[in-house]
This record gives structure tokens, C-alpha cells and sequence, in this order.
């Protein structure tokens, strides 16, 4: 079975929790959260416009893997004493996905909810849950990198307030090949004294 997380399960994982997280107030000043519509995973390949205010976009910037997690070795995940065999499996391969969150709004008050209440539980390092391709909820490490970087700009003769926040999430490739291998088994020795 697989047990890979990747890019779809990431981006999966990480508008959730925002949307569990991120909070804006409604006209009469109860925090609620964003709607579908203003949560969007930005595409590479294609022209970004925000069209909904406020949102919240996220973004892959780079991705490599980690040597500092990988272990070649096979783990052991049985061993069979009546057959003289153990089953391996590979090594996962670890990745680290380097992600940017961007906050959008037309309004201050909107910018200072939305990344008040992202920091208040997600400030410097948390586990993201996501589902691995095989359907095993799993969570993932991620680690702040850096400060929130404010990107305010005009559009249209408008303000539009921006804040940057980028994420070091880990990850794994794992297949979850097995093998089996023999092992050396034990035999008793019958000892007769003369």
C-alpha cells in the first residue's frame, strides 16, 4: 500500500487548517471563518488574481529532499522464526516542501484577524494532519521559517494590505515496498555423554 505525502496531500492538509484556524469578523464583530471561495492554492503555470477579499492563498516555492532525515537502512517490520525469514520494507524518502501563505484583504482590521489567529496556534512549529495517497491520517511537521513579511500595495487606486508567511513542511515518499530475506535460525544441539 501506498503512504506517500506530497503536494495534493499538503495542499489538502494545509486549507483545512486554515479554515479552521483563520477567523475574520463579521459585521456584527463575532469572529467566522473564510469561505471556500477565499481560500485558493496558487498554480505555477497559471496568471494569479485574487478576486475574493479577504483570502488566503498558499503556495509551493521549492522542494529537495533531506538527508539529515533519510535512512537507507530497511526496517524490520517482521520476523518469522518457523520460516527463518524477516519482511522488510524500504526506507521512506524524506522531502522538505518549502510553502508561502499569503493573507489577503481590503481592510486592516481584516489583515490583523486573519494573521492574529493563524499566529496565535501556528507561531513557530506544528503538525499539519493530512492523508496520505493510501488514506492513513498522518501529520506532518512544519516550522515557521522566517518573519511575516508585509507586502502592502495599490491596486486600482486602492489599498490592498498583503502579508507573507512561508512554512519548512516535512514529508515522505513511501511506497511501502516489502521484501522478505532469510535469516540464520537456531537448531538444537543434542549433547550425549559417555
Amino acid at each position: 500500500m501506498s503512504a506517500n505525502v506530497w503536494f495534493e496531500e499538503v495542499n489538502t492538509g494545509l486549507l483545512l487548517e486554515i479554515q479552521n484556524t483563520v477567523k475574520i469578523k463579521d459585521i456584527n464583530g463575532f469572529p467566522i471563518s473564510l469561505k471556500g471561495e477565499a481560500l485558493v492554492v496558487r498554480k505555477p503555470e497559471e496568471d494569479f488574481k485574487v478576486e475574493t477579499y479577504p483570502c488566503v492563498s498558499i503556495y509551493n516555492l521549492s522542494y529537495k529532499h533531506d538527508p539529515t532525515r533519510y535512512n537507507p537502512s530497511p526496517v524490520v517490520v517482521e520476523t518469522d522464526t518457523t520460516t527463518n525469514t524477516v519482511t522488510l520494507e524500504e526506507s521512506a524518502v524524506p522531502f522538505n516542501l518549502m510553502y508561502q501563505i499569503d493573507f489577503w484583504a481590503k481592510y486592516q482590521t481584516d489583515m490583523d484577524s486573519m494573521t492574529k489567529t493563524w499566529l496565535k496556534k501556528h507561531f513557530r512549529q506544528f503538525n499539519l494532519t493530512v492523508v496520505d495517497d493510501g488514506g492513513v491520517k498522518r501529520t506532518c511537521n512544519c516550522i515557521m521559517k522566517g518573519d511575516v513579511v508585509k507586502s502592502d500595495l495599490v491596486l486600482n487606486g486602492e489599498r490592498l494590505y498583503h502579508s507573507i508567511i512561508k512554512l519548512l513542511i516535512w514529508v515522505e515518499l513511501d511506497d511501502e515496498i516489502r521484501y522478505n530475506k532469510p535469516i540464520a535460525g537456531t537448531t538444537g544441539i543434542n549433547v550425549h555423554q559417555t
